[in-house]
Order: structure tokens, then sequence, then C-alpha cells
């Protein structure tokens, strides 16, 4: 019963770290105004939504380094929208709010799962 129950809190901190970074990604960059297009906009979030899947998994295994290849590859993806200061602020402030979201959900049920 305990293992199921861990299993459970995996479950649910994973399910809660991609389905609920969208909303909270959504609410940290509607403060800033973006001209980029609605298809950019959606390809953000399924983006963001890969990117919490592949870290919230390494979170809970332990291999925190990974995480930084995670945004090393996004990064080298946007190379050259980068060199746009407006493009570079609001993927910089997306990114870092879908990684915290991922990394803190992940961690807490990691730790909730140790717990039981």
């Amino acid at each position: 019963m305990e293992n199921f129950l861990q299993i459970v809190i995996y479950a649910v901190g994973f399910l809660a770290a991609i389905f609920g970074g969208i909303f909270f990604v959504q609410y940290i960059l509607g403060r800033f105004k973006s001209d980029k297009g609605e298809n950019a906009k959606g390809a953000g979030k399924i983006i963001g939504v890969f990117e919490r899947a592949i870290i919230v998994p390494l979170i809970f295994v332990g291999a925190y380094e990974a995480v930084g290849l995670v945004l090393a590859a996004k990064s080298i993806a946007r190379f050259e929208q980068l060199k746009d200061r407006k493009f570079a602020e609001y993927y910089l402030v997306g990114t870092l709010a879908s990684l915290s979201f991922g990394i803190i959900v992940g961690l807490l049920a990691y730790m909730a799962a140790q717990i039981v």
C-alpha cells in the first residue's frame, strides 16, 4: 500500500506540474505585452508542457544537472530570436516561470512521497 500511495503522489505531482504550470505561466506572462501571434503563444504553451514533462521526472530521480540541459537546449533552439530584446525578455520570463513551477511542484511531490 505504501508504494501505491507513493506512485499516486508522484502521478498527482507530475500532472499538477504539467497542467498547473500552464495557468501559472499564463498568469506571469499576462503582465507582459507580446506582439507575437496566437500561433506562437500556442506553440509556447505546448513547449512548456513538454518542458515540465521532462523536468519533473528528472527532479524525482535527483538528476538536477539534467534540468540545466533542458534550459540549454531550449535556448539553443531559440538563439536567433533571442537577439530581439523584447522577445528575449518575454522568453526568459516564460521559461523561468515554467522551470520554477516544474521544479517546485516536483520537489514538493518528491518530499511528500518520501514522507509516506
